[in-house]
Parts: C-alpha cells; structure tokens; sequence
C-alpha cells in the first residue's frame, strides 16, 4: 500500500458516525440558508513524521470527518502548531494528511512550526494572509512569541501591524470581518502565555468593523467562555465571562492533539497526548447574515 492511501485510510471508519447531527451529511441547522461553511482545524502538535503516532492519527481523523461533510466546506482554516517543536519530518507528515482536505486551506504559525512555510502550497506569506470570500472578509496574522514585562509571550510586530493597517484600508466596515491568530488577541492567562503583547492596540483597529470573529488556537479549548480578563498572578484563574467586546467576538478552537487543563487545576507535569480525550476534536464555523456560528465536533472520551 502507498503511504499515501495508508495515511489516507487512517482516519476513515470513525468519520460519519461520530459527527454532531447538525454536521453530519445532508443536514444544516435549522434556519442556516445556504450559508458559508468554514471547517477549523488546530494544534495538531505531529511529534515526527512517524504516522503510527496517536497525534497522526487523531489529525487524520479530522480530515477524514472534514471529508466527510455535505455540502463540502467553502474553506478550511488551520489556526497553527501542525508540528510541536519544527520537526521537518512532522511538517512534511502533516503537509501529506492535510492534501485530503476537500477544500482550500488557509494556514498561520504556531510557536511549534518555527519559520515553516507552505503547509500545503497555499500558506500565503510568511504566515500570514488577506483573503475574501463573498459576504466574509478574512485576516490571518502570525503571532510569534517575543519578551513582555510579564514574560514571554506572543506578539505581531510592527511590520505586520503596518502590513494590517494596510488590508484593513481595503476592507468594508460593514462585512463581517473574521481574524485567525494562533496566540488569543485579548488577554487570557499570563502564566500560560495565553495572551498577545500588542493585542490591545490591534483590536483598537478592528473596532470599526460592524461584525469581528477572532479565532484562535494555542489553548486547546473551545468556546467563547474561556476567559475575558487578564491575570497576571500564578494561581490566578481565568473569568468565566463571555468574550465579547462590542463588535468583536473571541473565540478558541479544539486541538486534535491533546486538551489543556483549565488554568485553577493548575499545570500538570507532563502533557500527555489523549486523543479522542475530552477536549478534543475539530469545528465547523457558519457565516451567514446573522451571527457567526461555531458548532464544535468534540470527541467523546475513551
């Protein structure tokens, strides 16, 4: 067998029966007239380019259920960490799972993929990119880690900030406009590193915009409930207010690799990679006149 078609076979035979009714082929949420269909995928964390490995298998998986969807998704979007510390081998092993999606994709960086360019032969830039749909105007930014007052933390940079004050010149205020960042833009958990040194003032930029989605990875959590205010102390715990500010709506994604804790359980010793775990899985956005809507496909445990 070709290492293709074995890749290719390892995430089929979950694929259908597993998916939320809302996602499972020939069914839309009631009310939900044709609109866009955008599957998010994140935090693949591929170890080396061993396929065997559960983090392999869980992100073909994914794709396979991707795959499986009907009607097929206008896009794909990928919020970074294919590989967990730039192995080429993980980045090439992921490049091949991600070449059966059934639709376009459009990728940015984590802290785990280094300085890798072309995911999949449409990475536009060095990680980041500018991208329309009709009815959806879409931004994706490269967060990249760099010294803070409180530590390490992520950042865009003012090159990139100059190079977004540019696109958003271009962008219709009154189009739904959605961000796709690896690092969160708002504040969430200083001692985690979730949190953007320079997210206050780009959001300052977004405020315009009738209609923000910011979407991201890095917390290996789904929801818009995450957090909502900064804590800087150790034993702090994030809010449970909602993430909305005005106009602009937060919102993190499922890693297919491994779930995070929440941040009052405090950090474990060793992550270890559970896929089909709580807290792990992939989603399907839906952008139509109304509000965006995120529909989680979480795997069940065990």
């Amino acid at each position: 067998m070709k290492r293709r078609d074995f890749l290719r076979g390892l995430g089929w035979g979950v694929a259908v029966a597993m998916l939320p009714a809302a996602l499972k082929p020939g069914m839309r949420p009631a009310g939900a007239a044709s609109p866009l269909r955008l599957a998010c995928l994140s935090d693949a964390h591929l170890a080396d380019g061993r396929e065997s490995r559960p983090e392999a298998r869980a992100l073909a998986r994914a794709v396979a259920e991707v795959g499986a969807l009907s009607p097929r998704p206008d896009l794909v979007l990928f919020a970074g960490d294919l590989a967990a510390q730039g192995d080429a081998g993980a980045l090439a092993l992921g490049r091949e799972l991600l070449q059966d999606l059934p639709a376009p994709l459009l990728a940015v960086r984590g802290e785990g993929d280094g300085h890798a360019h072309g995911l999949t032969g449409r990475f536009l830039g060095p990680g980041r990119f500018s991208h329309r749909l009709p009815g959806l105007q879409l931004v994706g930014l490269d967060t990249t880690l760099a010294s803070g007052p409180g530590g390490a933390a992520f950042a865009v940079g003012r090159e990139q900030l100059a190079w977004l004050d540019g696109e958003l010149s271009r962008l219709h205020p009154d189009q739904p406009l959605l961000v796709l960042s690896h690092a969160p833009l708002e504040p969430l958990y200083y001692p985690w590193r979730q949190w953007t040194l320079d997210g206050p003032g780009l959001l300052s930029r977004l405020r315009r915009f009738r209609r923000v989605f910011c979407l991201h990875g890095h917390v290996h959590r789904h929801g818009p409930g995450h957090g909502g205010r900064a804590n800087r102390g150790a034993g702090a715990a994030t809010s449970s207010a909602p993430r909305v500010s005005g106009a602009i709506r937060h919102h993190g994604l499922l890693a297919t690799s491994w779930p995070l804790p929440w941040p009052l359980m405090g950090t474990p010793a060793r992550l270890t990679p559970v896929p089909g775990d709580q807290g792990c899985g992939w989603s399907l956005l839906l952008v139509a006149d109304g509000p965006f809507l995120h529909l989680p496909c979480r795997w069940p445990s065990g």
